[in-house]
């Protein structure tokens, strides 16, 4: 039941884009699903080892500095774009179901928070991106947004692992996401600063 009450809501979410896509140029559809792909080989190949091997729910954020790289130069590419982010991530959501990312591996609702993050992320970071682009502070507003995102990313994950996971599990999850904080934060920062510099690049070959 659970399984078919997210993919309902999978559905809603996907058709409710539908109409904005016929809006949107073939360059912005072949971006999102670029970094949806490059999101999903990053966590097959290399997010998901640390819980795959170790077992320990919250590890695989001592990799979080391959997506703070993904998501900077994304939000960066979408150039303040509604519903870009949104709808990768949807994407991105559907493609790690197999993995040990945010969740063991098929276990769907373990993806929601993938997609609620990317919601608030999508409406709030675009909502300043002509503040900061009028400034031309831009790297700031990636590194910004991409540390907001890292840091609500855990604390839903916290959240759906309290409603469906054993205490154990969410006692466990929350040790390791406090041990690795400044880690998280500190990675986030470079990542996106890194994504920034990347965009500077491919704006300049462009």
């Amino acid at each position: 039941m659970n399984v078919e009450k997210y993919y309902i809501t999978l559905t809603l979410t996907v058709s409710s884009l539908g109409q904005r896509l016929q809006m949107w140029k073939s360059r912005d559809l072949a971006l999102v699903v670029l970094i949806a792909v490059a999101n999903f080989v990053y966590t097959a190949y290399v997010g998901q080892l640390a819980w795959l091997f170790t077992g320990i729910p919250g590890s695989n954020y001592l990799f979080v500095i391959g997506y703070a790289i993904i998501i900077s130069l994304a939000l960066l590419m979408f150039e303040g774009r509604r519903w870009r982010l949104l709808l990768q991530s949807v994407l991105f959501a559907i493609l790690v179901i197999p993995t040990y990312f945010a969740g063991i591996p098929f276990d769907v609702l373990a993806r929601m928070p993938i997609i609620i993050n990317s919601l608030q992320g999508d409406i709030l970071f675009n909502s300043y991106y002509g503040f900061f682009k009028r400034r031309n502070k831009l790297g700031i507003w990636a590194i910004l947004s991409t540390l907001e995102f890292m840091l609500v990313s855990p604390f839903l994950q916290m959240v759906n692992f309290y409603l469906f996971y054993p205490p154990a599990f969410l006692t466990t999850f929350v040790n390791v996401i406090l041990l690795m904080l400044p880690v998280i934060i500190v990675e986030t920062i470079a990542g996106a600063f890194i994504g920034y510099k990347l965009y500077e690049r491919v704006r300049k070959v462009g």
